[in-house]
Formats: structure tokens, sequence, C-alpha cells
């Protein structure tokens, strides 16, 4: 009785060992093993583009496709496991002109666009001037998208220079607790763990390989140069894979590039642990969060 009571015990413990086993066997492949992605893509009147995201030599992966219809694909074991979902064509290209001939916002256009294909009248316009008129008006609802897409983000960053000016009134009236801050030994040495950290996972997320062409310009040569500055901001950390052409006598938007890369959960993790284990910044952090 006492033996077969062992037996089991030991048939039992073998087998909390494997299942630990392959816990840690797991947790050290989604930890040290990287996820892999590529982009391409372009942009000359039609995008096109592709992303895939693979993990452990494709044991599982993930593509993103664009050339008139969005496609994802996954994949487990080389094997398509979902049906790849596509977006309806007919419901896109009315999408698309209704942005362009009533000008309204996108998403407002494809509310109601199914309600106006069921009210088209039966009169239709021929196939081959229709499909023309399609093509222009896709062609400019893109450049008109983009530009508008653009225009928002001028206008955040305008607000959000004006924040900053704001708070800078702010902190000229509180010029003494900013200077004994900044003065602060732990909280200098904070800063320059933080920005050592940051640089490390930003360079650690760009693609390691790939190269990329953009050609933009407008009517307005002060938009041309108002967007060469803002992104002149970002530009050091990718002037290796990234070149600019500004045009300022046109307006006209090109892009192409094909960019590889990696992120490593675990190196991910350690940069947000070696400043959570900072103790001057959980303090930081936790009077922020307040």
């Amino acid at each position: 009785m006492v033996y077969i009571i062992l037996l089991v015990l030991k048939i039992l413990g073998l087998l909390l060992l494997v299942v630990l086993g392959l816990i840690l066997l797991v947790l050290l492949l989604v930890l040290f093993v990287p996820l892999r992605y590529r982009v391409e893509g372009s942009y000359n009147e039609k995008v096109k583009g592709k992303a895939k995201v693979s993990w452990l030599l494709h044991l599982i992966s993930v593509t993103l496709s664009y050339e008139e219809d969005f496609i994802m694909t996954v994949r487990l074991f080389g094997f398509r496991i979902l049906k790849p979902k596509k977006m309806d064509h007919e419901l896109r290209e009315a999408g698309e002109i209704m942005v362009q001939t009533m000008e309204v916002k996108p998403e407002e256009a494809l509310e109601d666009v199914k309600e106006e294909i069921q009210k088209r009248p039966e009169n239709r316009i021929p196939p081959s001037k229709e499909e023309n008129l399609r093509e222009e008006a896709g062609r400019t609802s893109w450049f008109l998208k983009l530009k508008v897409r653009i225009r928002k983000q001028l206008l955040k960053l305008k607000f959000f220079f004006h924040r900053i000016c704001d708070t800078l009134k702010t902190v000229k009236d509180k010029k003494e607790k900013l200077q004994a801050w900044v003065s602060n030994k732990e909280n200098q040495k904070t800063m320059k763990l933080f920005l050592r950290q940051l640089k490390k996972l930003i360079r650690h997320i760009l693609p390691r390989r790939g190269k990329g062409d953009v050609t933009f310009g407008f009517d307005d040569p002060y938009m041309t140069g108002q967007i060469l500055t803002y992104a002149s901001v970002i530009y050091p950390f990718c002037h290796k894979h990234l070149n600019l052409y500004p045009v300022f006598d046109q307006a006209v938007f090109k892009a192409e590039g094909n960019f590889r890369g990696r992120v490593r959960i675990g190196t991910v993790l350690a940069v947000g642990g070696r400043m959570l284990l900072h103790k001057n910044f959980r303090v930081l952090l936790k009077k922020w969060i307040r």
C-alpha cells in the first residue's frame, strides 16, 4: 500500500516537473525569441502596402495587405487558420466618391453609403465614364484625405505648442520650485537614466534593415516648410533608413519603402523594469499619476 502511494506521488511529481518545465520553456521563448516584422508599401496615386509579423521561425504569422482591399491572413505552422477578411469593394468605392462630391467626413459618408447604393437610379452613367469618374474621384479623395490628416496633425501640434507656452508661463511663476527640482541631484540622475533607457528602447524597436523615400510638397511653400520642421524632430532617429525630398513649388506626395526589424519582449520589459526599480522614478510617477 505504501509502495503504491509512493509510486503515485512519484508520478505526480514527475508530471509537475514536466508542466513546470514546459511553462518555463514557453516563458523563455516569449521573453527572448523576438517578434519579427516586415513592412513594405508605396503611394503613387494609389496605395499599396503589406505588413507581416512572425514569431518563432514563422510558427505564428499575421499578414496584412492592401491593394484595393484590406486582407488579413493568420497562419499557424504555415497553415492558414482564419479565412482572409476583405473590405467590401463597392462599399469602399461609394464611400470615397461620397467623400469627394459631398465634402463630408469619411466616417459620415460610410454610415449612409448602403442607402445611397440602394437609391441609385435605373439610368446609370455608362460603365466606361463611370469607371473614369471613380478612378479620378479615388485619386483625388486619397490626396484630399491626406491633406486633411496632415492639417489635423498640424492643428494638434499647434495646440500642443500653445499648451507648452501656457505651461512655460506657469513655470515662470514657479521659477523657484523648478530650479529646486532641476538642481536636485536625485532628479538629475532620474532624467539621465530615463533618457538612456528611452534611447535604448527606440533603437531596439526601429527597423534594422530597409530604406524608404518620401517626396512631399504643397502649393503653399510655408506648409511644406512646417512639415519639414516637424519631421526634423524625429529624423535623427531614422535618417539611415529614410530619405525626405521636399518640393516647394507644387502639390505632390509620393512614398515607397521596405523595412525589417524585430522587437524582443524581454528587452522592452527590461527597460521598463529598470525604470521601476529606480526609487525616485517611482515617486515621480506616483505624483504624475495623481
